[in-house]
């Protein structure tokens, strides 16, 4: 557990041994012992999710509310919480019985240099204390940089060639794509997306397993040999350096004056509404109430071209606390997968989404002439986890449908349905977007989203995608299970 959630077993054993020369006096025991064995009993729950303490599962702490801390928190097994209380009883057990039977394992000379020997042999007594120091100087870094540059944009003047256009850029949540009819999910729950003019990419991957971590690198055009985001190339700022007027409509939270990095991207924009202010207060806003703003936007007379992001909820977990406003929600009798069913829903509720989407800028569009395109696209998937038989999707990062994300587009003048099947990196995002508002730039590639070739490099994201070694988990057909 010290390891961050399943670590190896003998680096447990290595951190014992390390322990036990501090255990039975009272100075250390209280000074060294009692602390990281506190610590690891509040993270152990955290770690059967998130793993081993890093960047990305700090910032999203920083980034969480009152709200998603309560949601996330509820769906982590009752016996996670008794192994942290495990941890703190064991501490002071092993305390107590050393103390009162005076064992003092440094005076014992074979203990000494086999402990000696196992803990060089290990090599990693101190894994969880060192990754949890390592993920906070990380964080700090990566702060301070999006408070640096936050406010600054390094892209050159950009042209935009073209009558003026709208562009709207759906962000989903949480949204595996084998969960999606589209896709080939067998539960037809994306009626709009199986029967509208569209174009598919089968094949996209995130840029992370978290929303922070992914959006980070796939609105920025990141440093891509290390993998961190660049605050001063983001989506929104190329688009404005083109003359294209920009809109961050988000039903996501936005943390006070401590801007998650996500959040200080969308702040950049001309105009940014977020629906959760982050107050701390108990609020589930449907995305459908994002589609007023949205309307009101569209209702607005210009002459130039405008990048309308939307953020969504999505299938954001709790999701069965996001599908309340939907009629005739899936449900299974097999009680064991409610919440799958839930989850299935959540991609119907998000299929209606972008239908309203479409209609309100077709209406536009029969009184202005405007034309529009729309992206839609996740920011990551979510893995499988049984816990006494039921089943809940969840951000356990060890999963390779993680990174299995839709990609899909609709334009205002297409009249068939396109699939294409082309690997597609997330750290290769932000180009893609701004080839689709045809924006030139000295410093913009030309990268392609929708051509149905392979991105010529990935940065290593296929390779580190190879490396997770946990066994597939599938989407779960509900078929014949549904009430």
């Amino acid at each position: 557990m010290l390891a961050g959630g399943g670590g190896k077993i003998i680096s447990i054993i290595a951190f014992a041994i390390f322990l036990s020369f501090f255990v039975s006096s009272k100075s250390s025991f209280y000074l060294i012992v009692f602390p990281i064995a506190l610590l690891s009993a509040l993270y152990s729950p955290i770690a059967s999710v998130y793993g081993a303490p890093d960047y990305q599962s700090f910032v999203s702490l920083l980034a969480t509310n009152f709200s998603e801390a309560t949601e996330f928190l509820s769906l982590i097994p009752m016996k996670e919480y008794g192994k942290s209380l495990l941890i703190i009883v064991l501490a002071l057990l092993c305390h107590l019985i050393a103390f009162k039977a005076k064992i003092k394992p440094w005076k014992n000379k074979t203990y000494v240099l086999l402990s000696c020997a196992f803990l060089v042999i290990a090599l990693e007594p101190t894994l969880f204390v060192r990754k949890l120091y390592s993920a906070g100087e990380v964080t700090k870094e990566q702060l301070a940089e999006l408070d640096k540059y936050s406010s600054k944009s390094s892209w050159q003047k950009s042209y935009r060639t073209g009558v003026p256009t709208d562009y709207i850029l759906i962000i989903g949540e949480s949204a595996r794509k084998d969960y999606f009819h589209s896709y080939g999910y067998p539960i037809e729950n994306t009626p709009f997306l199986d029967n509208n003019f569209t174009v598919k990419v089968d094949g996209m991957k995130s840029g992370g397993t978290y929303t922070i971590g992914s959006l980070t690198n796939m609105l920025t055009i990141p440093d891509k040999d290390k993998w961190k985001p660049r605050y001063d190339r983001s989506i929104i700022d190329l688009a404005r350096s083109a003359g294209i007027k920009t809109y961050w409509l988000s039903n996501q939270g936005m943390v006070g004056k401590f801007d998650t990095p996500v959040s200080a991207i969308g702040r950049k924009a001309d105009k940014a509404i977020f629906l959760n202010k982050g107050d701390y207060s108990e609020k589930n806003i449907s995305d459908f109430a994002l589609l007023k703003l949205f309307k009101q936007i569209l209702d607005q007379k210009t002459d130039q071209s405008r990048l309308i992001i939307l953020h969504t909820l999505g299938s954001h977990p709790d999701v069965c606390k996001r599908i309340l406003d939907i009629k005739n929600p899936y449900t299974t009798w097999d009680k064991n997968l409610s919440y799958v069913a839930c989850y299935v829903t959540s991609i119907k509720k998000t299929d209606q989404f972008i239908e309203k989407v479409f209609e309100l800028l077709k209406k536009e569009k029969s009184v202005t002439g405007r034309p529009f395109s729309i992206i839609y696209f996740s920011d990551h998937g979510l893995a499988h986890k049984t816990e006494k038989n039921k089943t809940t999707l969840t951000n356990n990062f060890a999963s390779k449908f993680h990174y299995d994300i839709p990609l899909i587009k609709i334009d205002s003048d297409r009249n068939d349905r396109i699939e294409l099947s082309s690997e597609k990196s997330g750290l290769n995002f932000t180009e893609g977007l701004g080839n689709w508002m045809n924006i030139q730039n000295p410093d913009l590639p030309k990268t392609s989203l929708f051509d149905g070739k392979n991105d010529l490099t990935d940065y290593g994201l296929k390779e580190k995608i190879n490396l997770i070694s946990t066994p597939k988990d599938p989407a779960i057909d509900l078929t014949g299970k549904l009430e």
